[in-house]
C-alpha cells in the first residue's frame, strides 16, 4: 500500500484510480497543513515557549520524507567537534528501535550498549562510528537532552532529524534540501512528501543542499535561487557523496572504491531515497545484477536475503553491496557471497566557512552561558 500511494504521489501510476486517491488525498493534506500552522501559532506568538539546553544545540533536518544525508551531515559536525576538543552527545529519535517511546544511551562514548535491533539502526551506526561521543535516543528530546547533559556534560549537542521536533531550543537549525527532489510534488503529507512546507525553510539559519553534483549546474542555480527567495539568506551550501571504500562485513579487510568499477555486484538498501544508493553504485562503474530495496528502516528478513543471495549468484555477481546504515542490522546468514557496505561521506563546497559557523556558534553559546552562570 506504502508503495502504492508512492508511486501516485510520485506521478509515476496515472489514470482514473490515481486520480480518485488524489483527490481522497487533497483534503487529508489541507488539514495537515492547518493543524501543522496551528500547532506552531503558539510558538510563533511567544505564548509557548521552547525548553532550553544549558548547552549549545545544534539540529540537522529537513522538510522532506526520506533521505536527504542527514546522518552523513549530523557525523560530519560531530567529528569536527570532537577534533576541536568540544564534548558532544548526538540525540537521535531511535525511529523502530525498541527504546523510541522511552530514553535510553546507546553508547558513553567508549563502549556500545544497546544494539540496532533496541537502538534503531541510524542510533546504532552513529555510536559505531562516533568514538568519543556519547548517543541517546528517545522520542522527547528534552528528555534526552537533559538526560545527556547529567550524565556527560557536553559542551554541544547534535539533534540528527530534529527539525520537526518544535519543542526543543536550538542555536543552530541546519536544513537540508536534496537536489534531485527538493520539495517533491510541493505538496505537504499526505499528498505530497513534504513534512512543512518551503516557507519553513525560513526557521532555518542555514541550508545545505545536497546530491549538489547529480543536476545539472542550471537545475542548482534554480534551486539555489529558490531558497534564496524563500529564506532571505544569500549563503547556500552545497554537498555530495564521495565514496570512501567498501568495508567487508566481517570486518577483515576493507577495497577502494576504483575496485567497484566494471564489476558485476547486488545491492540491498532500506533508505529513505534507494535511487541515490544505486546511483552512487553506478557512478562508480558497478554493474547491478540484482537488487533488494525495502521500505526505509525496515529490517530484512531472512527469506528475502536468502532470494537476492540466489538471484545475484544466478546473474553472476560477485559480492553484495549493501548501505552503511543497513549494515548494522543484518542478520547472521551463511551467505555464499562476500558482503560490503559502501562506505560514504559528504562533501561541503566551503567547508571552511561550514564549520567556521559551527564553531560561532558553540563560541557565542559558551559566552552567554558563562556569562548568566556570573549573573
Amino acid at each position: 500500500m506504502k508503495d502504492y500511494l508512492l508511486s501516485i504521489i510520485k506521478g509515476e501510476r496515472k489514470g482514473i484510480d490515481a486520480l480518485l486517491v488524489k483527490g481522497a488525498l487533497k483534503p487529508l493534506s489541507y488539514l495537515y497543513a492547518a493543524g501543522l500552522k496551528t500547532y506552531l501559532a503558539p510558538y510563533r506568538l511567544g505564548l509557548r515557549k521552547q525548553y532550553r539546553l544549558p548547552c549549545t544545540v545544534i539540529s540537522i533536518g529537513n522538510i522532506s520524507v526520506g533521505g536527504t544525508g542527514k546522518t552523513s551531515i549530523t557525523i560530519r559536525i560531530c567529528e569536527y567537534l570532537i577534533d576541536n576538543q568540544i564534548k558532544t552527545c548526538v540525540l537521535n529519535r531511535g525511529y523502530l528501535g525498541e527504546n523510541e517511546n522511552d530514553a535510553a544511551i546507546v553508547s558513553n562514548g567508549e563502549r556500545i550498549f544497546l544494539n540496532a535491533r533496541k537502538a534503531g539502526d541510524e542510533a546504532h551506526l552513529l555510536a559505531s562510528l562516533l568514538w568519543n561521543t556519547p548517543v541517546l535516543v528517545g522520542r522527547d528530546r528534552r528528555r534526552t537532552g537533559m538526560m545527556a547533559w547529567e550524565e556527560f556534560h557536553p559542551k554541544a549537542i547534535v539533534l540528527d532529524d530534529g527539525m520537526q521536533y518544535y519543542q526543543l531550543y536550538r542555536d543552530l537549525e541546519i536544513a537540508l534540501v536534496d537536489a534531485t527532489n527538493p520539495f517533491g510534488n510541493g505538496n505537504v503529507f499526505p499528498l505530497g512528501l513534504l513534512r512543512e512546507p518551503p516557507s519553513h525553510l525560513r526557521r532555518a539559519q542555514c541550508v545545505v543542499i545536497t546530491n549538489a553534483d547529480k543536476v545539472s549546474t542550471d537545475e542548482l542555480d534554480r534551486l539555489r535561487k529558490r531558497i534564496i527567495g524563500i529564506t532571505h539568506r544569500t549563503k547556500i551550501y552545497t554537498a555530495c557523496y564521495q565514496v570512501e571504500c567498501l568495508r567487508a562485513l566481517d570486518g577483515s579487510h576493507a577495497l577502494p572504491s576504483a575496485w567497484l568499477s566494471g564489476r558485476h555486484i547486488a545491492s540491498f538498501c532500506a533508505l529513505g531515497n534507494p535511487d541515490n544508493f544505486e546511483e552512487q553504485l553506478n557512478r562508480e562503474g558497478a554493474i547491478n545484477k540484482a537488487s533488494l530495496r525495502l521500505a526505509d528502516h525496515q529490517e530484512p528478513k531472512m527469506g528475502d536475503l536468502q532470494k537476492l543471495m540466489m538471484e545475484a549468484e544466478n546473474n553472476g555477481a560477485e559480492c553484495i553491496v549493501v548501505s552503511e546504515k543497513d549494515a548494522v542490522k543484518l542478520p547472521p546468514i551463511s551467505r555464499p557471497l562476500p558482503f560490503y557496505a559502501l562506505i560514504v561521506r559528504q562533501i561541503l563546497d566551503d567547508e571552511d566557512g561550514f564549520f567556521a559557523m559551527i564553531r560561532k556558534t558553540v563560541n557565542g553559546k559558551r559566552e552567554s552561558w558563562n556569562v548568566e552562570k556570573r549573573s
